[in-house]
C-alpha cells in the first residue's frame, strides 16, 4: 500500500519576504532622490529666470533715474528696496504711486512682480511679493514694520546690492560684486559662506546668483 505524500504549500521564508522589502525600500529612496534633484534643479531655473527679468526691469529703472541705482548692501531690508524701486511703490501701500505732477499712476519696471494674499493662500503665476514684519537698520535709523519683500522659489526674500562701481543719489559707493548691481537669492539653504561685519550672511558659490 502507497502512503501518501505530506500535503506542503508553497510559500515565502522570512528570508526572502525581508530580501523583497530591502529591495522596495532601496528602490524608493532612489525614486525619492531623483524626484528630489528634478524638484531642486526646477527651483534654481526658476530662480534663474526671475532674477533676469529683475534685472532688466533694475536696467530701465537706472536709464529713467540717470543712471543711479537705489542702495542695497544685501541684507534682507535690501528686499524691499528692490521692491520698491521694480513696483514704483515707496509709499509701501501695494500700489503704483502716482506722479507728483500730473497726478498718472506709475507703470512698474517688473510687471511679474505679484502680491501674495498670505491669508488665503492664492498662488499666482509671477514672482511672489510678501508682506513681512522686519526689523532693519536703514540710512542711520532703524526700521520696524511690515514691508513687502520679494520671495524666491524658496520662500526667503531675493537680495538687492548696489555694484562695486555705482553710487547712489547720496554719493553711497556699492559694495556689489557686478559694477552695476547685484540681484541673487541665498538658495535653497539661505546661508552663506561667512558674515559681514553686520552680521548678514554673505552670497556664496553654490546660491543662484547675477553675476555677469
Amino acid at each position: 500500500m502507497k502512503l501518501a505524500k505530506p500535503y506542503s504549500k508553497g510559500g515565502f521564508t522570512l528570508m526572502e519576504i525581508l530580501i523583497v522589502i530591502a529591495i522596495l525600500a532601496f528602490l524608493a529612496a532612489g525614486v525619492w532622490e531623483a524626484k528630489g534633484l528634478i524638484e531642486s534643479r526646477q527651483l534654481r531655473s526658476t530662480a534663474q529666470t526671475q532674477i533676469a527679468q529683475m534685472e532688466t526691469a533694475m536696467n530701465a529703472y537706472r536709464a529713467d533715474n540717470g543712471d543711479v541705482c537705489p542702495y542695497g548692501r544685501g541684507d534682507e531690508w535690501s528686499s524691499h528696496v528692490l521692491y520698491e524701486a521694480l513696483s514704483c511703490d515707496e509709499d509701501n501701500d501695494g500700489e503704483p504711486d502716482k506722479e507728483k505732477g500730473s497726478g498718472i499712476t506709475r507703470m512698474p519696471y517688473c510687471e511679474t512682480l505679484v502680491i501674495v494674499d498670505t491669508k488665503s493662500g492664492e498662488q499666482m503665476e509671477g514672482i511672489p511679493v510678501v508682506k513681512k514684519r522686519i526689523t532693519a537698520k536703514a540710512d542711520g535709523r532703524r526700521i520696524k514694520g511690515k514691508y513687502y519683500l520679494i520671495f524666491d522659489p524658496w520662500g526667503k526674500p531675493y537680495r538687492y546690492r548696489l555694484g562695486c562701481e555705482m553710487s547712489d543719489d547720496k554719493g553711497r559707493v556699492g559694495s556689489g560684486i557686478n559694477p552695476d548691481f547685484d540681484i541673487f537669492s541665498l538658495g535653497a539653504d539661505g546661508l552663506g559662506n561667512g558674515l559681514t561685519n553686520d552680521n548678514e550672511n554673505e552670497d556664496n558659490i553654490s546660491n543662484i546668483r547675477s553675476w555677469k
